[in-house]
Protein backbone atom coordinates (compact mmCIF):
# COMPACT_ATOMS: atom_id res chain seq x y z
CA UNK A 1 0.00 0.00 0.00
CA UNK A 2 1.25 3.49 -0.85
CA UNK A 3 2.03 5.94 1.96
CA UNK A 4 -0.66 8.38 0.77
CA UNK A 5 -3.30 5.64 1.00
CA UNK A 6 -2.15 4.85 4.54
CA UNK A 7 -2.23 8.54 5.53
CA UNK A 8 -5.86 8.76 4.41
CA UNK A 9 -6.73 6.13 7.06
CA UNK A 10 -5.03 7.99 9.93
CA UNK A 11 -7.31 10.40 11.81
CA UNK A 12 -4.58 13.00 12.23
CA UNK A 13 -4.37 13.54 8.48
CA UNK A 14 -7.98 13.13 7.31
CA UNK A 15 -8.51 16.85 6.62
CA UNK A 16 -5.64 17.10 4.15
CA UNK A 17 -6.15 17.49 0.41
CA UNK A 18 -4.27 15.49 -2.25
CA UNK A 19 -1.39 17.95 -2.54
CA UNK A 20 -1.01 18.06 1.25
CA UNK A 21 -1.06 14.26 1.48
CA UNK A 22 1.80 14.22 -1.02
CA UNK A 23 3.82 16.68 1.09
CA UNK A 24 3.30 14.65 4.27
CA UNK A 25 4.02 11.35 2.50
CA UNK A 26 7.51 12.62 1.63
CA UNK A 27 8.50 12.80 5.30
CA UNK A 28 7.08 9.41 6.34
CA UNK A 29 9.01 6.22 6.83
CA UNK A 30 7.27 2.83 6.70
CA UNK A 31 8.04 0.61 9.67
CA UNK A 32 7.02 -3.00 10.31
CA UNK A 33 7.16 -4.37 13.85
CA UNK A 34 6.51 -7.94 14.97
CA UNK A 35 4.25 -8.77 17.90
CA UNK A 36 5.80 -8.35 21.37
CA UNK A 37 8.63 -6.16 20.05
CA UNK A 38 9.30 -2.79 21.67
CA UNK A 39 8.92 0.20 19.34
CA UNK A 40 10.51 2.54 21.86
CA UNK A 41 11.25 2.49 25.57
CA UNK A 42 10.46 5.02 28.26
CA UNK A 43 13.53 7.22 28.52
CA UNK A 44 14.45 6.96 24.82
CA UNK A 45 14.82 10.26 22.94
CA UNK A 46 11.47 11.60 21.70
CA UNK A 47 12.40 11.99 18.06
CA UNK A 48 9.32 10.99 16.05
CA UNK A 49 5.56 10.62 15.85
CA UNK A 50 4.13 7.24 14.85
CA UNK A 51 0.87 6.53 13.01
CA UNK A 52 -0.50 3.02 13.35
CA UNK A 53 -1.81 1.60 10.07
CA UNK A 54 -2.36 -2.03 11.06
CA UNK A 55 -2.10 -3.89 14.33
CA UNK A 56 -2.30 -2.92 17.99
CA UNK A 57 0.21 -1.47 20.43
CA UNK A 58 0.32 -1.23 24.20
CA UNK A 59 1.37 1.83 26.16
CA UNK A 60 3.34 0.44 29.10
CA UNK A 61 4.63 2.05 32.28
CA UNK A 62 7.29 0.30 34.34
CA UNK A 63 6.51 -0.47 37.94
CA UNK A 64 8.52 0.77 40.89
CA UNK A 65 11.38 -1.57 41.93
CA UNK A 66 9.81 -5.04 42.17
CA UNK A 67 6.38 -4.06 40.84
CA UNK A 68 5.36 -5.40 37.43
CA UNK A 69 4.92 -3.16 34.43
CA UNK A 70 1.40 -1.98 33.70
CA UNK A 71 -0.39 -1.64 30.37
CA UNK A 72 -2.10 1.71 30.71
CA UNK A 73 -3.59 2.01 27.24
CA UNK A 74 -3.99 0.15 23.97
CA UNK A 75 -4.07 1.75 20.53
CA UNK A 76 -5.18 0.37 17.18
CA UNK A 77 -5.27 1.12 13.47
CA UNK A 78 -5.71 4.82 12.73
CA UNK A 79 -4.25 5.95 16.06
CA UNK A 80 -1.07 7.91 16.65
CA UNK A 81 1.49 7.77 19.44
CA UNK A 82 4.73 9.50 20.33
CA UNK A 83 3.08 12.87 19.60
CA UNK A 84 4.64 14.52 22.65
CA UNK A 85 7.94 14.38 20.74
CA UNK A 86 6.53 17.06 18.42
CA UNK A 87 6.15 19.52 21.28
CA UNK A 88 9.07 18.96 23.60
CA UNK A 89 12.61 17.68 23.41
CA UNK A 90 12.17 15.26 26.29
CA UNK A 91 12.68 11.51 26.74
CA UNK A 92 9.76 9.18 26.04
CA UNK A 93 7.37 8.95 28.99
CA UNK A 94 6.25 5.37 28.35
CA UNK A 95 7.25 2.22 26.51
CA UNK A 96 5.32 1.26 23.38
CA UNK A 97 5.17 -2.44 22.59
CA UNK A 98 3.50 -4.15 19.64
CA UNK A 99 0.61 -6.31 20.84
CA UNK A 100 0.33 -7.79 17.33
CA UNK A 101 2.27 -7.47 14.09
CA UNK A 102 2.14 -3.78 13.18
CA UNK A 103 2.49 -1.60 10.12
CA UNK A 104 3.43 1.96 11.06
CA UNK A 105 4.40 5.29 9.60
CA UNK A 106 7.21 7.08 11.41
CA UNK A 107 7.50 10.85 11.05
CA UNK A 108 10.77 12.25 12.40
CA UNK A 109 10.38 15.46 14.40
CA UNK A 110 12.90 17.46 12.38
CA UNK A 111 11.14 16.63 9.09
CA UNK A 112 7.77 17.42 10.63
CA UNK A 113 9.00 20.79 11.91
CA UNK A 114 10.28 21.74 8.44
CA UNK A 115 6.98 20.75 6.82
CA UNK A 116 4.93 22.73 9.33
CA UNK A 117 7.17 25.78 9.06
CA UNK A 118 6.88 25.73 5.27
CA UNK A 119 3.12 25.21 4.93
CA UNK A 120 0.83 27.04 7.34
CA UNK A 121 -2.33 25.44 5.90
CA UNK A 122 -0.99 21.93 6.56
CA UNK A 123 0.15 23.08 10.00
CA UNK A 124 -3.31 24.39 10.87
CA UNK A 125 -5.09 21.22 9.71
CA UNK A 126 -2.71 18.88 11.52
CA UNK A 127 -2.66 20.91 14.74
CA UNK A 128 -6.47 21.13 14.78
CA UNK A 129 -6.72 17.34 14.39
CA UNK A 130 -4.00 16.80 16.99
CA UNK A 131 -5.83 19.09 19.39
CA UNK A 132 -8.97 16.93 19.07
CA UNK A 133 -6.98 13.73 19.61
CA UNK A 134 -5.23 15.10 22.69
CA UNK A 135 -8.49 16.52 24.08
CA UNK A 136 -10.13 13.10 23.74
CA UNK A 137 -7.18 11.45 25.49
CA UNK A 138 -7.25 14.02 28.29
CA UNK A 139 -10.98 13.42 28.84
CA UNK A 140 -10.35 9.67 28.93
CA UNK A 141 -7.47 10.10 31.38
CA UNK A 142 -9.60 12.36 33.59
CA UNK A 143 -12.35 9.72 33.67
CA UNK A 144 -9.84 6.97 34.53
CA UNK A 145 -8.38 9.12 37.30
CA UNK A 146 -11.85 9.78 38.74
CA UNK A 147 -12.56 6.03 38.76
CA UNK A 148 -9.21 5.31 40.43
CA UNK A 149 -9.89 7.97 43.07
CA UNK A 150 -13.34 6.47 43.82
CA UNK A 151 -11.75 3.03 44.22
CA UNK A 152 -9.08 4.41 46.55
CA UNK A 153 -11.64 6.31 48.67
CA UNK A 154 -13.87 3.22 48.87
CA UNK A 155 -11.00 0.95 49.94
CA UNK A 156 -10.01 3.28 52.81
CA UNK A 157 -13.50 3.42 54.37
Amino acid sequence: MQIIEILREIGLFRQLNNNEFLKVSRICQKVAVKADKVIFNAGDPGDALYALHKGEVQVVKSGEKDEPEEVIYELGAGDIFGEMALFEDMPRSATIRAKSDCSLLRIPRDYFEKLIAGDKEVALKIYQALNLILTHRLRDTTERLAIANRIIRTSYR
